[in-house]
């Protein structure tokens, strides 16, 4: 996922979580990417008593407050005209399609082209006038339009998801599938990943080692530098170590997973060996620069996994995105390539 500001997602998560218990109303569908925590609590639709004679229900109320880190927001019960600043790859996975989003910055997934094709870019930095002109009904937004919160708060109802990087992406969607009142959307895609995920690993039973293990990275500076990824930070890691369940090399393991960071860049070439060299196999996320980088310095050839022919490169436009619906993508797109490794 592209770097964004972090919060505490301790503080933030508990803030959420407080607002939710806390949160006015007596709807029973209420909680809630991303890749945050702010929405709240519903108002659910109130019931007259049941008699002998009638079960008539009073209307479902239009609309609700939720409470967030902006404060109470009373949004529509079903929003129909969302524009998503941030979140519109969730949106789209719990079946939801905004009607506008920032796709300048955070759309082009190849898997999420054809609903992309049909959604306003109102712009990064997204613009007031453009998201006016939608008459939305709901603004999402996470902290990177925090200082113009103000401003489309008056456009229409705004919610403001801080980014927490220590979160999934089912993390994010169930923060906003609560916040659209459909909490159980987030569940059964989360379901859905696990049952994908098994019927993916069957596929490569006996073929790929269950406890193999996996770099992921990505050549910088000209072949001079490389990053290494975890399994929440895109690239096509959620895929392989939660949904293959493949191993970490011990030090990826130490330094990306166990200390939190997710991320670790601007590394020499010459401390690759020290991250590598226990891996199986080690997939290059290709944005800018490849295999070929690298392909004749001898430190890249004396690698073991190097030396095995193990090292795949990924196209960084297939990986790169870290939602639902690429990830998805994603898994079947690994599993074929492990299928075709001679």
């Amino acid at each position: 996922m592209p770097a964004i500001r972090k919060l505490s997602s301790i503080t933030v998560i508990a803030l959420f979580m407080l607002a939710i218990l806390s949160a006015c109303g007596n709807d029973n569908s209420s909680n809630s990417g991303g890749t945050a925590s702010a929405p709240s609590t519903i108002e659910p639709s109130a019931t007259v008593p049941s008699s002998p004679s009638s079960e008539a229900q009073v209307p479902e109320p239009t609309t609700r407050t939720v409470s967030t880190l902006k404060g109470d927001v009373e949004i529509p019960t079903h929003p129909k005209r969302i524009v998503a600043l941030y979140y519109h790859h969730l949106l789209l996975a719990l079946g939801e399609k905004p009607v506008g989003a920032n796709l300048t910055w955070w759309g082009g997934s190849p898997y999420l082209s054809e609903a992309e094709a049909s959604i306003i870019d109102v712009g990064g930095p997204p613009s007031l006038e453009a998201v006016a002109q939608l008459d939305p009904d709901l603004i999402i937004m996470n902290d990177n339009n925090a200082e113009d919160y103000e401003q489309f708060a008056k456009i229409a109802p705004s919610v403001l998801i801080p980014y927490d990087g220590n979160r999934s992406a089912y993390g994010d969607a169930e923060l906003i599938a609560e916040l659209l009142g459909k909490p159980e959307a987030a569940k059964k895609l989360a379901a859905d990943f696990e049952e994908h995920a098994a019927a993916a690993r069957a596929k490569l039973d006996g073929i790929i080692n269950p406890k193999a293990k996996v770099a992921i990275i990505r050549i910088d500076a000209n072949g001079g530098q490389f990053s290494v990824f975890g399994d929440n930070y895109g690239r096509g890691g959620w895929s392989i170590y939660k949904g293959l369940q493949l191993q970490y090399p011990d030090k990826v393991k130490e330094a990306v997973i166990d200390s939190g960071k997710q991320i670790l860049q601007e590394l020499s070439l010459e401390q690759l060996p020290d991250f590598v060299a226990d891996a199986d196999y080690i997939l290059v996320s290709n944005e800018g620069l490849g295999l070929d980088a690298i392909k004749n310095n001898s430190i890249w050839k004396s690698i073991p996994a190097v030396k095995a022919n193990h090292a795949i490169e990924l196209d960084g436009k297939q990986y790169f995105y870290f939602d639902p619906i690429s990830v998805s993508g994603q898994l079947d797109h690994i599993v074929d390539m492990f299928l075709n490794i001679k």
